[in-house]
């Protein structure tokens, strides 16, 4: 074969490869945008195959700041009372509960009266899980949970569907931070924050997004104080497994955290 024909034709055939992909590209580039303003995103989840928990929030006039907030010690408490006692260097609650609480039927509703009138700071307590025998809560500030954190959960231990004690960690003097630049900030939507996951390559084709929540997380922890930040909390399960990300919640170039 003449060689010049030959590295024509093979010009010719790099060229269209290029070309195709090319093609290839742009028409799943577009296949993944849809309209804008039906969802505030440019990634149809769908057709990437990602599967999307039916309530999204909606947090279009939320703004949010960087908080500071100090750890509770109980010490004194725990020595005061017969039926108390402290752990993890006094920063951890630790009673019995001598009421009949139970939990068979609805371990939520019949649990809040009793922490609000028992528990230090309970009405700024909320549900947020159940496993096994223990019932877990998380202390809020301005309704949003402090998540992820051992320095602001309250856990009762429950057995024959009555509850027999729990231990609570708490935060106090929680206040915006100080700073001139600390402004409150329109919060991303949470599509916004799905769309951070899916172009950093934590959220792919096959995945199910079993929850998503705007809360505070710690971004800066010492022995007592605490800064915290307006974050997503987002689940994905991938195959058999299972991860929880943060996702800044007041940047447009969000920084995510693989928990």
């Amino acid at each position: 074969m003449n060689w010049k024909r030959a590295q024509t034709l093979f010009i010719i055939v790099f060229f269209l490869i290029n070309v195709c992909l090319v093609y290839v590209y742009i028409d799943k580039y577009n296949k993944s945008k849809v309209n804008p303003a039906s969802n505030d995103t440019g990634v149809n989840f769908a057709q990437e195959n990602i599967k999307l928990p039916k309530n999204i929030p909606d947090v279009s006039k939320v703004k949010m700041q960087l908080i500071t907030a100090r750890s509770r010690n109980f010490e004194e408490e725990a020595e005061r009372r017969s039926d108390a006692s402290q752990s993890d260097d006094g920063y951890v609650l630790t009673k019995k509960v001598t009421e009949d609480v139970n939990v068979r039927v609805d371990p939520i509703s019949h649990l809040k009266p009793y922490i609000n009138d028992n528990v230090y700071k309970g009405d700024e307590y909320q549900y947020h899980e159940t496993k096994d025998n223990e019932i877990g809560y998380e202390q809020t500030y301005e309704g949003f949970p402090i998540m992820n954190n051992q320095r602001a959960a309250l856990t009762f231990v429950a057995s024959d569907n009555r509850v027999k004690s729990y231990k609570q960690s708490a935060m106090q003097d929680i206040r915006p931070s100080k700073g001139e630049n600390n402004k409150r900030h329109k919060v991303i939507s949470a599509y916004e924050a799905l769309e951070a996951l899916y172009y950093n390559q934590y959220l792919k084709d096959g995945d199910e997004v079993k929850n998503l929540r705007l809360g505070y997380y710690t971004v800066v922890k010492e022995t007592n104080l605490q800064v915290l930040q307006a974050n997503w909390e987002i689940q994905v399960k991938s195959g058999k497994e299972t991860k929880t990300y943060y996702v800044e919640a007041v940047s447009a170039k969000p920084k995510i955290i693989e928990q």
